[in-house]
């Protein structure tokens, strides 16, 4: 009995000693090693691709549950040590999981409008160490980082040892102006046309179309045969009845000299005297009369011989004969100038507008078909009476230099309504609002400064501010998402920002 007690004493300490002498290291890792998971990965988000994924959110949205997991699956194993938050994959090109604009929408935004949508997503969906979403109650350590407007770093600010690479423009002052947009057709800035001045048969034609003309230049001319032979015949009759008229009146002067000798001595009576004198003086008026008659009848013939002369009264270009050698013509027919020199341009507009029109206004204008070639007029004439259409005509004139543009073409123009004192102009997107409040960003010795202002009048993308600013000024025109104040920036580029006054 006591001997079988010993036996088992002693087989219990051997299996103890046994024991003992195991490795703990190795006791340790066949404790802690890993069991193979063969499970697919869990806590993604299923809304949106993983990073490098070559389908776009619009088709990712097409795959079912199964097919997204597999390629979220994918990609935790071929990066298992990606620090990459999971789920929150920020590209540009795609809006944000669980936004309300659609691709088409998200493809119109500009790149700092999409970066913001970003940053709110990445911020509203980072979890903090205590489980909960809030970024701002999981302040990282502070270092340096250089923001760069449009990249994947988060926005609202940068820290305060962050350097914010931003693009400025000088602040400049400049009028805002009012324009009322409309369609017109060119008109030539004068036209004239010049009919023959009487019947007859076309013998010759100096111009064609197309040549250019000034005034007083030859056009036409009629066959004058006729006309010609009636100023001979004319001239010749009308000499010969002066020449007889002069011989009677050198008679009658030599006869009223004789008399008037004779009676200065006596030597004749009164009564002959006086019937010499008035023989004189109506041998003078009748030459006198004749010579009258003569000039006006031959001057009369010579207008009419003119009328067969067609000459231009004024500088342009021919635009339209309407007949040809060796036809008959009458004051229906024509030649046609058109100066183009000068143009003009008619508008319709509504009745709200016209009243805000007026004489002598600026009136901008292009070529639909060559937008790069503009003119500057002004306004000559308002129409006082609406058509059927309840629009009113508005007439504006400019110089042609070199006549590229013609008759007919079709113009854009822009009628100026009103001007607005000059004033600080920048783009809408460099004013921040932060509720009733807002401000821009000044950089002063690479630091940004939060300036408050007041918007005022604004056309398109641009606004007028006022507020504690000065021209010259560096004005944030990028990067300002990531600024607060006092933050240091870096300033890449410097560029201006308004655009040329004739730009549509």
């Amino acid at each position: 009995m006591k001997l079988d007690k010993l036996i088992f004493i002693s087989m219990i300490i051997a299996v103890f000693a046994f024991s003992a002498c195991t490795n703990p290291a190795e006791q340790n890792s066949a404790d802690t090693s890993p069991q193979e998971d063969s499970s697919s990965v869990t806590g993604v988000d299923l809304s949106s691709p993983p990073s490098g994924s070559n389908a776009t959110q619009e088709k990712w949205d097409t795959f079912d549950d199964t097919k997204k997991q597999e390629s979220w699956d994918k990609y935790m194993a071929e990066n298992p040590a990606s620090t990459e938050p999971v789920g929150i994959v920020i590209d540009l090109s795609t809006p944000p999981p669980g936004s309300n604009a659609t691709q088409e929408k998200w493809d119109t935004f500009d790149d700092t409008k999409k970066q913001e949508s970003w940053d709110k997503y990445v911020v509203d969906n980072t979890p903090s160490d205590d489980g909960s979403s809030s970024a701002a109650e999981a302040a990282p350590a502070p270092e340096e980082v250089v923001r760069t407007p449009g990249s994947g770093g988060g926005g609202g600010g940068g820290g305060g040892s962050s350097i914010v690479s931003v693009t400025v423009g000088e602040l400049t002052k400049a009028p805002i102006n009012l324009y009322y947009y409309g369609l017109g057709e060119l008109k030539a800035g004068d036209e004239i046309r010049i009919a023959p001045g009487s019947t007859g048969t076309v013998v010759s034609i100096y111009v064609s179309e197309g040549d250019f003309v000034e005034p007083g230049d030859l056009l036409f001319s009629l066959d004058n045969n006729d006309l010609v032979k009636n100023i001979e015949r004319s001239s010749e009759k009308w000499n010969n009845d002066l020449d007889l008229a002069s011989i009677k009146l050198s008679e009658a002067t030599a006869n009223y000299e004789t008399t008037s000798s004779l009676y200065s001595k006596e030597l004749i009576a009164k009564s002959e005297f006086d019937k010499a004198k008035q023989n004189w003086e109506e041998a003078k008026l009748n030459y006198e009369k004749i010579q009258l008659a003569k000039t006006i009848e031959i001057e009369n013939l010579q207008e009419n011989l003119r009328t067969t002369v067609a000459i231009s009264t004024g500088r342009g270009y021919v635009s339209n004969i309407t007949f040809k050698k060796g036809e008959q013509v009458n004051s229906g027919d024509y030649v046609e100038i058109i100066d183009i020199e000068k143009i003009e341009i008619t508008v319709q507009v509504p009745e709200n507008i016209i009243t805000r029109i007026k004489h002598g206004q600026l009136v901008i204008a292009k070529q639909a078909s060559a937008p790069a070639y503009i003119l500057e007029g002004v306004v000559t004439f308002m129409g006082l009476k609406a058509d059927s259409n309840r629009t009113y005509e508005v007439i504006a004139e400019f110089d042609n230099p070199n006549q590229k543009l013609l008759p007919g073409m079709l113009m854009e123009a822009q009628i100026q309504m009103a001007q607005y004192s000059p004033n600080f102009i920048v783009p809408k997107v460099s004013v921040i609002s932060e509720g009733a409040d807002q401000f821009i960003y000044r950089i002063k010795e690479g630091v940004a400064e939060k300036v408050p202002v007041e918007t005022g009048q604004s056309r398109g993308a641009f606004v007028q501010i006022n507020g504690p600013i000065k021209e010259g000024e560096l004005l944030v025109l990028q990067g300002q998402t990531y600024l607060q104040k006092g933050a240091t920036v870096n300033v890449v580029e410097t560029k201006k920002y308004l655009p040329e006054s004739k730009e549509f």
